[in-house]
């Protein structure tokens, strides 16, 4: 009889950290569930639903082959209604006198499980999340006190902490961050290495058939599927990562083009959200691989990646775990526009937007800088309510789940929050787009017309965005110029692009845009 159970996430797939590390099969019960509500809930990507089942199953697999006993409870099982229906299930069945598993990190999910469990006659016992590179004491610290929240003082923080791309106290190169030699576009001649892709064995194929016939009218395809969805492929695409792609990264992570949805990143958001890999493994594999080929990897690339993972995605982490649920609540810039179409695939005029979403709807991916400046960029000019936004976001990417997408919408690409994890709302005209991609070049708008029914309605949106806010960043110290130039132009030029963004913004919104 087993002496321990153990309750295994559907984002702790792991066993180089958390309760199963040392778990021995004789002594160790797993228990696995899969929500209801993944399928019948929300109408997420369908790719998105592939890699979490099939990842879970991979790793149920693995574990009996290795001998464990696992309690593995599909969605489609009676008591799948949620996790708590699900183990008070199990409790009353086994009678664990216990239940272990890391805390999780989305909110709203150890409170009922652990309800349910007592209700039944057991008890939860928690363990310390350790799928992060940082633990809570050293951002709490680091926090205390501070008015402003900023990635960067953050990172800087863990990087000395942890001696990440450091040298005797200073950072390596002398510079803390490398941003700004990271915003080219790649040449016509240079192409990424194809991205690595992981055929559909029978057990990811019986998922994508599953999730088809449950959910006929989901928006996205779930065929073709490519991602990872074990360690052995996680690791496969982490080496593919560091070998084939990470030295020209940095040049051009800022770039988007056309028939190119990974370029030169990463892709891993997947398989480190799924617990797959650990994020300080893939900062040693960067690393190592950069010290192994010093000649090859600049330091503007090495330092970007770690940047995102060890900087951006700890931050995200702990400022979801601090002040999520008022995020989630955040709406500063009073938004209250739908969700325009467009969002769910129907045609638009918007050549960025629309191979953007075309590319979405393919893969359930798009990188950081889509999601920014292309998808959160063209939803705050439109005026979204970003809770609708945020909804969107999680049902439609592959790599979504809470704590990923709570503060990256509401507090970084729809600034809901007012300023509290970024200075400025990242929000741009057809400009910034025609210089860091190629859609402008296949769409029916020209970035460079001022005015006209040839002039890209982007361009009017943003400046009628700092026409509604300008008191609001009249004495923000990086947009107070930008409202200076506003109230310079001309009353009767201000007067006709507001006049413009507001019918195109309503057309827009019903689909004719």
């Amino acid at each position: 009889m087993p002496h321990a159970t153990v309750l295994v996430l559907r984002d702790q797939l792991t066993r180089q950290v958390g309760p199963l590390a040392d778990a021995t099969p004789e002594r160790t019960r797993v228990v696995m569930i899969e929500p209801r509500a993944l399928l019948h809930g929300a109408p997420h990507h369908a790719q998105k639903l592939v890699a979490t089942l099939s990842a879970m199953r991979h790793f149920a697999a693995e574990l009996r082959g290795d001998g464990f006993d696992v309690a593995y409870l599909r969605h489609d099982a009676d008591e799948a209604e949620d996790l708590g229906t699900a183990l008070a299930a199990h409790v009353r069945a086994f009678d664990p006198p216990e239940i272990t598993a890391m805390r999780p990190t989305d909110h709203g999910v150890a409170g009922p499980v652990e309800r349910a469990v007592q209700q039944a006659g057991s008890t939860m016992r928690w363990l310390p999340n350790a799928s992060w590179i940082t633990d809570d004491a050293l951002y709490d610290a680091w926090a205390e006190g501070r008015k402003t929240l900023r990635m960067e003082g953050f990172y800087r923080e863990v990087r000395r902490a942890t001696g990440i791309l450091m040298e005797e106290g200073q950072p390596v190169g002398g510079r803390w961050n490398y941003d700004a030699e990271n915003r080219q576009r790649p040449p016509p001649d240079a192409t990424p290495p194809p991205f690595p892709s992981f055929e559909e064995d029978e057990l990811t194929r019986e998922v994508r058939r599953e999730v088809e016939a449950a959910m006929p009218d989901r928006w996205g395809d779930a065929d073709p599927f490519r991602w990872p969805v074990t360690r052995a492929d996680a690791l496969r695409a982490l080496d593919a990562f560091v070998t084939e792609r990470l030295a020209r990264f940095g040049d051009y992570q800022d770039a988007m083009v056309e028939g190119e949805p990974t370029l030169w990143h990463s892709g891993l958001s997947v398989p480190l959200n799924l617990g797959l890999l650990h994020p300080r493994e893939v900062v040693d594999a960067a690393l190592a691989h950069a010290d192994e080929h010093p000649s090859e990897v600049p330091l503007n690339a090495l330092e970007g990646f770690v940047r995102q993972i060890a900087g951006w995605r700890e931050f995200v982490r702990h400022a979801y775990r601090t002040r999520g649920e008022e995020l989630r609540r955040a709406n500063a810039l009073e938004a209250d526009g739908p969700l325009p179409p467009a969002y769910w695939g129907a045609p638009t005029e918007l050549r960025c937007l629309g191979a953007t979403i075309e590319q979405l709807g393919r893969h359930g991916y798009t990188h950081h800088i889509q999601r920014l400046m292309v998808l959160g960029n063209v939803a705050q000019l439109a005026g979204t309510d970003p809770a609708q936004v945020l909804d969107w976001f999680t049902a439609s990417h592959v790599d979504a789940l809470d704590w990923v997408m709570v503060p990256n919408v509401m507090g970084m690409s729809q600034y809901a929050d007012g300023g509290g994890m970024t200075s400025k709302p990242y929000v741009s005209g057809a400009a910034y787009l025609n210089r860091m991609s190629d859609h402008c070049g296949s769409c029916r708008f020209d970035p460079k017309a001022k005015s006209g029914p040839e002039a890209c309605p982007l361009t009017s949106w943003y400046w009628s965005f700092i026409d509604r806010h300008q008191e609001r960043f009249a004495s923000n110290p990086r947009m107070r110029m930008i409202v200076a130039a506003w109230r310079k132009r001309d009353p009767d030029d201000r007067a006709r692009i507001v006049g413009r963004a507001a019918l195109d913004r309503e057309a827009f919104r019903d689909g004719q845009l």
